[in-house]
């Protein structure tokens, strides 16, 4: 950030990497220092995609060869879109300029916004669902790009709003109305996991922004008392209104009452979770030799990908991979903190708050500590275009990370 502590010549001369740029603020001069990427983040960032790599086969060989006769079939198209997401990363690092974004920021997430209306109406149905377009043979996803243009679009807001952020009628209820339509157009898709997701990344931003808590706490306190009220005395109109979510909760509360061919067997998927979790230990099964995968868990390389990591790596690994996560929510918090502006401050936390809401949801989602939601695990799920996406955020706050201000006066 900015610093009122003279800058001696050595100090200015000690980084070699970087190039300095002197403008002119008053009496003050400012160094804006353009070096390396944050190494941490970036070792982090490579190990979680190689790991996530190693499952995506580990977890779908035995489903890729029942289902296409080629036991690399996911691995395979995975690794492709594992090069193109580096290959984003490295490039939006090195050359992308953040201002860029700031000025673009309510054109993108009005396109995204639109984007995801039209799903509905053009979009392709997979599993009973419509969320995705298929352009060239290749599913894409439009919610995974609105939820990066809702952290680009409030971001882009709370900077240029920033004395005013702590009122009602200029902080709150413009941040509202900008993330309201957002999670229309994913609740319109069906697409529940989505609409959570932007919902917390609001909140996110609004407490980030520095709201006052009494209107956080009266908007959460709100909305927990809406939700205790649907699921206590609400039922029926859930059941009447929206069936599937009634569904979801009945399996919550016992999956495995729901395993059977004559309820359908919509509790197969998160009780075989549960076994799969239960069977690991602390060391695992060792890799490769899950038995969860073999036809018993429906599409394990997708949503239930870290039930498989649970079975083959055990409680160790697991604890290897969280801490892995919280690596990289501690470096973005430090990016974040050293950005040089309230935007890329806002723009790196939002990101790295992106994927950590994801990834607990995901978390509790396979130990069935909440209702069953479509959520995939950031860098391990099977998915080329949310992968392609991801990384190229975090190529975004990997490009922050270069930046920073000195001032001296």
């Amino acid at each position: 950030m900015y610093s009122n502590r003279p800058v001696r010549a050595k100090e200015t001369q000690a980084e070699p990497v970087a190039k300095k740029k002197r403008v002119q603020l008053g009496q003050n001069r400012i160094y804006r220092l353009i070096g390396e990427v944050d190494r941490p983040l970036l070792v982090v960032i490579i190990a979680l995609v190689c790991i996530g790599s190693v499952m995506i086969f580990s977890a779908s060989y035995a489903v890729a060869e029942t289902r296409f006769g080629d036991s690399y079939y996911f691995a395979r198209a995975q690794i492709r879109w594992v090069i193109f997401g580096l290959l984003a990363m490295a490039v939006v690092a090195r050359f992308l300029d953040y201002r860029i974004l700031k000025r673009f920021a309510y054109i993108f997430y009005v396109i995204a916004l639109f984007l995801n209306y039209l799903v509905p109406l053009f979009g392709e149905t997979v599993g009973g669902a419509t969320r995705w377009f298929v352009i060239f043979g290749v599913q894409f996803q439009p919610s995974e790009l609105l939820k990066f243009g809702l952290v680009l679009a409030l971001s882009t807001y709370i900077s240029n709003h920033q004395s005013e952020i702590k009122t009602f009628r200029r902080g709150i209820l413009p941040m509202a109305l900008i993330s309201l339509p957002a999670a229309g157009a994913t609740f319109m898709q069906n697409h529940l996991s989505a609409t959570i997701i932007i919902m917390l990344l609001m909140f996110s931003m609004m407490w980030l922004s520095g709201t006052k808590p009494f209107y956080l706490g009266l908007a959460a306190g709100a909305a927990g008392a809406g939700a205790l009220g649907i699921f206590t005395f609400g039922r029926g109109l859930l059941e009447k209104f929206v069936p599937q979510m009634f569904t979801r909760l009945q399996i919550w509360e016992d999956p495995f009452a729901y395993m059977s061919f004559e309820s359908g067997g919509k509790g197969w998927q998160p009780a075989q979770s549960l076994y799969a979790i239960s069977s690991g230990g602390f060391w695992g099964l060792g890799l490769g030799q899950s038995n969860q995968k073999h036809g018993y868990l429906p599409e394990p390389q997708n949503d239930y990908i870290f039930a498989i990591l649970c079975e083959e790596l055990g409680f160790f690994g697991v604890i290897c991979v969280m801490g892995l996560f919280a690596v990289l929510a501690y470096r973005g918090y430090h990016v974040s903190k050293n950005s040089p502006n309230r935007f890329c401050s806002l723009l790196t936390m939002g990101i790295t708050a992106q994927v950590v809401i994801q990834v607990l949801l995901n978390f509790a989602v396979v130990t069935n500590s909440i209702p069953s939601t479509g959520i995939s695990l950031p860098f391990f799920s099977y998915g080329g275009t949310s992968l392609l996406i991801l990384l190229a955020e975090m190529g975004i706050v990997l490009s922050i990370s270069r930046y920073s201000f000195i001032e001296q006066g």
